[in-house]
């Protein structure tokens, strides 16, 4: 009877496992299935149809999720995606950009999803509230503003329903370009289309995308960041579509490819992607060709920020690029810096051990036997584990930590950095007032005496130029000093000490003329500027209380 019960149970048990084997097996050939089923384009996409909602049709899993940036919201302690007021938490900056329109309105950017509605609502763009807001000449920002925010970048490149841009080519379009000179003979018309577009009104541009594809943000004219930007349409392979980015890339000694932009690894697409926007630029000449100061990286090597000083010296030399605005106090010429993430990551321990952007920032996921990379692009806060513990065995707690640890001690630094160079503004603005009331310069017409001041203070404001670079290198630069932080901190090192020698050089500028100022230490403190009202919903908002904490535990020192 005994023997009977355990046979009984042993049959019981062997039946189960036999179905639990079952089960397994099943399921393994059905992700077996749905691997190699994988990627699937049933539904036809093209260049010159961006619409997201059309090329998530074969890749619904990545649409969803790039969707998602709608409603994602996320506050990390110094970035995030929360479109608060950057001048109202750092009112140092609007002093630095006084007489650019960034000292009028600069938020925290949203996800890639607003990358063009934020561009089109935001009051850098908007001609009449900034001639009513200091800056009078304001004539409006040029279409090379389109190229990093919208989705239609190729297809206005390559869609000859375009007219206005394939008629009457500016000057620029003689120039060589890799990124158009290697396709040929279909290269020179995207050219053209492409140069003709950086050199008219952003708006104009912005009005002929709505004309033909409307004005919603899924493929009309307020589409942001999108599939086309950074996959071929034939295969879903990565490529670089940014001219700018491969011509700069070319001239450092990469290779231009028809297809893909650049002839590249996967993995190193994978950073590429990201790079070919989130970078320093400036537009050249009278067609605005948007370009990047990438003369001076050599190829396969770390950014160093004095290889901005030297291409930026040699434009201002012959002229071509002197600087993007004079500094409305003290008339210095000032090179504003953009997002130059690629340069500082390019010195951090992440990029030189060979982690790409998307690693962190779209860490992998899994969805059935899929294994799909997030397109909800954001910060790693959002995932530690996706983005640092596929690498890094600590806990979260203790990843966060180490983020901590770096990006306040930036911040810290920054502070004495924006102390330092306010210093060096005020010194300078005492200097201009004294100046204007001695001898060799009282009797002059305004605009000749304007001249000779700032000549005869020339040392001074050469050394405001190199240290505003280095402080707007670093606080426009999206990781806080995370990215790189020995080339941030020795970039903010900079910056203090030429705001300090600039001092010293007024100093020894004004002795000249018998004139000595005392020179300030502490700057005064700058007040916040009010909020701009006619934003929607929380752009241009005052930042959080848990911000503006954070904040004052950096200046306390009250962090570990």
């Amino acid at each position: 009877m005994k023997n009977k019960a355990l046979y009984v149970v042993a049959f019981l048990i062997a039946v189960v496992l036999g179905g639990a084997m079952f089960a397994l097996f099943a399921d393994i050939g059905e992700k077996r299935s749905e691997e190699k089923s994988y990627p699937m384009m049933l539904h036809k996409v093209s260049d010159t149809k961006p619409d997201v909602r059309e090329w998530g049709k074969n890749f619904p899993v990545q649409y969803d999720s790039f969707i998602g940036m709608e409603t994602f919201n996320i506050e990390t302690p110094f970035a995030g995606s929360v479109p608060y007021s950057k001048l109202i938490r750092w009112p140092a900056s609007t002093v630095f950009w006084d007489g650019y329109a960034f000292s009028v309105d600069y938020n925290r950017p949203r996800l890639h999803f607003y990358s063009q509605i934020d561009q089109i609502e935001t009051m850098r763009n908007n001609k009449e509230y900034l001639n009513s807001h200091g800056l009078p000449n304001f004539k409006g920002q040029p279409g090379a503003c389109v190229n990093c925010h919208t989705g239609h970048l190729t297809a206005i490149m390559v869609d000859e329903d375009y007219t206005k841009l394939h008629e009457n080519p500016v000057e620029a379009s003689k120039d060589p370009m890799p990124f158009f000179d290697v396709k040929g003979k279909d290269g020179q018309k995207e050219k053209a289309a492409w140069t003709k577009m950086n050199s008219i009104p952003y708006f104009d541009v912005m009005e002929m995308v709505a004309n033909k594809h409307g004005e919603d943000p899924y493929g009309g004219s307020h589409l942001g960041s999108s599939c086309a930007d950074c996959h071929h349409p034939d295969d879903m392979s990565l490529r670089v579509t940014r001219p700018a980015f491969v011509n700069a890339m070319v001239a450092r000694g990469y290779e231009a490819d028809a297809k893909s932009g650049l002839k590249a690894t996967r993995q190193e697409m994978r950073s590429y992607v990201c790079m070919q926007c989130h970078v320093e630029y400036y537009f050249a000449g009278k067609d605005s060709t948007l370009t990047f100061p990438w003369t001076k990286w050599p190829k396969d090597e770390p950014f160093k920020i004095e290889m901005f000083d030297e291409y930026y010296d040699e434009m201002y030399e012959n002229g071509k690029f002197p600087q993007d605005y004079k500094h409305k106090t003290t008339d210095a010429p000032i090179v504003k810096m953009q997002h130059s993430e690629a340069e500082l990551s390019s010195t951090g321990i992440h990029a030189r051990s060979g982690v790409g952007c998307a690693d962190c920032h779209m860490p992998y996921k899994r969805s059935g036997a899929q294994k799909v990379t997030s397109h909800l692009i954001t910060s790693p806060f959002a995932d530690i584990t996706g983005s640092c513990k596929t690498c890094h065995m600590q806990s979260e707690e203790k990843l966060k930590e180490r983020i901590d640890f770096i990006q306040n001690r930036h911040a810290y630094s920054l502070r004495e950095c924006e102390n330092a160079l306010l210093s060096l503004i005020q010194d300078i603005t005492t200097a201009r007032e004294e100046l204007a009331n001695h001898p060799n310069f009282a009797s002059l017409e305004a605009d000749a005496k304007k001249a000779a001041i700032s000549e005869a203070l020339k040392g001074s404001l050469w050394n405001q130029r190199r240290a505003h670079m280095r402080w707007d290198f670093a606080f426009s630069e999206n990781s806080y000093g995370f990215h790189g932080p020995d080339e941030a901190a020795r970039v903010i090192g900079q910056c203090k000490e030429y705001a300090r020698k600039g001092q010293v050089e007024l100093a020894n500028e004004l002795k000249a003329y018998d004139i000595a100022i005392t020179l300030t230490q502490q700057a005064d403190e700058v007040q916040a500027p009010e909020r701009i009202e006619l934003h929607k919903g929380d752009v241009g908002s005052v930042p959080s209380d848990r911000l503006q904490k954070i904040d004052q535990d950096v200046k306390n020192l009250n962090f570990f």
